[in-house]
């Protein structure tokens, strides 16, 4: 049977129901920067916020100003109006200052509703470390308080254990689709990291193995190999965004992505040694570099862009920009100084807001064409 997991991005409540008439919670989660194996262990469903398609005029222009991101708006929206209303409560990670507002909002609008922002120490050293620890003790014993498991070491080990395997399987269909462009569409790789935020992972984990035995070696696909860097919203994906059309009529290959809801999902594996804690070892695994701009230095993911391009023979870089997304504005001027230092052509693409179907086709044709028209030069540096 072929899978295709926009089919369980289109179904995107029926898991977090599924766990409540099996007795479990579901937390809903703003950023993928959050403690879900220490969730999982207790017996809540981490579910990450999916945008809607818009627009967003209801209840949510009365408690955010105009100049915030669709992703935001599109939360509150679809909290506000009960599309979310199976929630148990209410996480965010401090990505940015507008999450960070949105979930003061939300404690002040349902003050008797869980609503908790988790923000790992920027260092990493002792006191980070007992601070942290001392925070996720705090968070299993609220969600025990709301009706979770409670915490056990067995039981954290064993949500390590599928979460790591998770990101196995995720990382293997990225090394399959860099290595063989032609084999997958990059819609459906975008979709399986996503759907793994919204299902529990054990089941995430057997669509994951079944998916990855249909790839099939697909012909050598003639094309210029490419790679997506920044953010592009769920419904995009589920949509189908005109972007992925007109990157194929461009016979674009996109070989690799550093997309947030894509390779920044987490996907480094937390320590699996058994002679340490398992919270020690999660709370050494929150603490090390996160994969968003305020935790990660521009310098070091234009290291991991520069290896990526060099091991999948890039040749360019296409920049997804959210409007009023200021994490990824601060960081661009540094990535694109460092690729194109580096002689990695750059494209930025505004990807919500004025930017219409007619000017991004003419603007990555433009793109494509150049980077066609230089493939010919020297390896690069």
């Amino acid at each position: 049977m072929q899978i295709d997991f926009r089919d369980v991005l289109k179904d995107r409540h029926r898991w977090a129901l599924q766990h409540k008439q099996m007795g479990g919670l579901v937390m809903g989660c703003y950023s993928a920067m959050l403690p879900e194996e220490l969730m999982w262990s207790c017996g809540v469903l981490p579910v990450q916020f999916l945008m809607s398609p818009g627009p967003y005029y209801g209840e949510s222009l009365s408690y955010l100003p105009p100049y915030v991101c669709d992703c935001s708006r599109s939360m509150l929206e679809d909290y506000m109006n009960g599309t979310y209303g199976y929630l148990d409560g209410l996480m965010f990670s401090h990505v940015c200052e507008t999450v960070r507002g949105l979930a003061g909002i939300c404690s002040v609008r349902w003050p008797d509703r869980f609503v908790r922002i988790f923000t790992a120490p920027a260092g990493n050293d002792p006191g980070a470390r007992r601070y942290l620890k001392a925070e996720l003790l705090s968070l299993a014993k609220e969600l025990e308080h709301m009706g979770g498991v409670p915490l056990s070491e067995e039981r954290l080990q064993a949500a390590i254990s599928v979460y790591n395997e998770n990101r196995g399987l995720v990382s293997e269909l990225y090394r399959v689709r860099g290595q063989n462009p032609g084999a997958v569409e990059p819609a459906q790789v975008l979709s399986a990291v996503m759907a793994s935020s919204i299902m529990p992972k054990d089941q995430h984990n057997r669509m994951m193995r079944e998916f990855l035995k249909t790839i099939r070696k697909g012909p050598d696909v003639s094309g210029t190999r490419i790679i997506l860097s920044g953010l592009l919203f769920e419904n995009e994906v589920v949509l189908g965004s005109e972007l992925f059309s007109i990157l194929k009529a461009c016979h674009a290959l996109v070989v690799w992505d550093d997309l947030a809801s894509g390779m920044r999902y987490r996907l480094e594996p937390v320590d699996n040694s058994r002679r340490v804690n398992p919270l020690d070892r999660l709370t050494e695994d929150l603490l090390g570099p996160q994969p968003a701009p305020l935790r990660s230095p521009a310098e070091r993911k234009a290291g991991q862009m520069l290896e990526a391009a060099r091991t999948y023979g890039a040749e360019g870089f296409i920049f997804l920009i959210p409007k009023y997304c200021d994490p990824i504005l601060f960081d661009l001027p540094t990535l694109t100084r460092i690729l194109k230092e580096k002689d990695f052509p750059t494209l930025s693409l505004e990807i919500s807001g004025s930017l219409l179907e007619g000017a991004l086709r003419t603007r990555v044709e433009a793109f494509m064409e150049m980077l066609s028209a230089s493939a010919g030069d020297p390896i690069r540096a």
